[in-house]
């Protein structure tokens, strides 16, 4: 049985090891990225079926639930996964036949079903709790094997000893489902980080770049185009009305030539100055006073909710200013018509929350994978510096960012900075 168990876990663990070495290159998003996925777990729950351990004569388990339950929770949000390795685990044991077919078939919904409620929301959920989830998961799908033999048993006039002997074997199971359940899920997190870790790594190396150009370009460009734009406004005295009209144009561009060098040099040195405890309640209702009147030119509300008290975090404030001045504005200048940006702050797991909502075009899951991206904008006269140089800060700022959007309902931005505490409390 050790043998059939060790055979069992290698089954198990194939699919995985595939797609770390093979699969790394597929979007998770992409169809064909599922249907593989799906096809592999599914196969690997075939071969678990192929190879079952004898519990009772006449009564046989294994391991299948465990790649089906896996196919589920880490399809990336997907069904599709998880529903065709169902489906191939289903259609093998119904080409197997034999005795208690339906029955079968029914244990395999009552072990696998439940997964089905967390697979749109399993990843969005902390690392502990998916893996605690995996495991109660693995012990329900147990549980159901344990049910079914008793009824078996039951229904049948067995001696004592080969009662227990039975049950005895269920447990090793139960152990051996567990076991697997949690190698499994453990392997699945660290391919999610790792794949996490290769995208920040390759946002890294462009920021770098950016960064390197930015430090050795912004100053010698920013000399030449203020000296330009001095003798630009000396000339507006001594010319006619259509002409300084002219020099107003060029004026304006030359402003914004210097609105993103400005940029430029914020992203080439992005570092906290001076750290200094911060009241975010206060501090956002007077950000929300300096926006207020651009709000109300553009038909746009801003709102701010923040019920807690005691909210504090230890940050370079005229830079977390830029941040919430900079969100808040591409969130109105998001909004087409008429609409409103609500700013949420709030307290959890020892963090300080702040919610940038906007209710305007929002972004496609193509646009919203490129935020960050060197020179990505979905602006018509944008540069895309804006977002890169906040992410800069908040990363300065030993904060977090991260971005939530859907066409036709807006676009939420999620801060996230470690929690301080106030001086009267020492």
């Amino acid at each position: 049985m050790v043998n059939q168990l060790l055979i069992h876990l290698i089954i198990i663990l194939f699919p995985i090891f595939i797609q770390q070495f093979f699969m790394v290159r597929i979007a998770r998003s992409n169809i064909i990225y599922q249907i593989i996925n799906g096809c592999l777990f599914g196969l690997s729950a075939v071969l678990c079926m192929a190879f079952p351990v004898s519990v009772i004569d006449g009564f046989q388990s294994d391991l299948r639930c465990i790649p089906l339950i896996i196919a589920f929770l880490y399809g990336s949000g997907k069904y599709l996964p998880g529903l065709l390795a169902l489906t191939v685990g289903v259609l093998y044991r119904l080409y197997v036949n034999g005795d208690a077919m339906y029955l079968a078939v029914f244990s395999f919904l009552l072990s696998v079903g439940p997964a089905i409620f967390f697979a749109k929301s399993f990843l969005s959920y902390h690392k502990v709790k998916r893996v605690v989830i995996s495991l109660i998961l693995a012990a329900n799908s147990s549980i159901v094997s344990f049910v079914f033999l008793i009824v078996y048993l039951k229904s049948r006039p067995l001696d004592l000893h080969t009662e227990s002997h039975s049950l005895w074997i269920m447990t090793i199971l139960t152990i051996a489902t567990l076991i697997g359940m949690g190698i499994s899920s453990m392997l699945k997190e660290h391919l999610i980080e790792t794949a996490y870790l290769k995208l920040e790594l390759e946002r890294s190396e462009k920021l770098k770049i950016v960064s390197q150009i930015a430090a050795s370009v912004a100053h010698e460009v920013r000399n030449p185009l203020t000296v330009v734009k001095g003798f630009l406004q000396l000339l507006q005295e001594s010319v006619d009305d259509k002409k300084k009209d002219y020099l107003k144009i060029a004026l304006a561009e030359l402003e914004r030539a210097e609105y993103i060098i400005t940029d430029y040099l914020n992203l080439a040195k992005p570092q906290a100055d001076q750290l200094e405890l911060v009241e975010v309640p206060t501090f956002l209702g007077g950000t929300l006073d300096i926006m207020n009147s651009y709000g109300l030119i553009q038909n746009v509300q801003i709102h701010l909710n923040c019920n807690q008290t005691d909210l504090y975090v230890r940050t370079d404030k005229p830079r977390l200013s830029q941040v919430i001045l900079n969100l808040i504005k591409n969130g109105v200048e998001a909004i087409p018509e008429t609409g409103e940006v609500t700013v949420n702050a709030y307290y959890r797991n020892e963090e300080i929350y702040i919610e940038i909502i906007d209710t305007g075009k929002g972004m496609s899951k193509e646009d919203l994978s490129q935020i960050g991206t060197a020179f990505f904008t979905t602006k018509d006269t944008g540069t895309g510096l804006g977002i890169l140089v906040t992410i800069r800060i908040i990363e300065a700022l030993h904060g977090k960012i991260s971005f939530e959007s859907e066409l036709g309902k807006g676009t939420k931005v999620t801060l996230r900075f470690p929690a301080a505490e106030s001086q009267q409390s020492f």
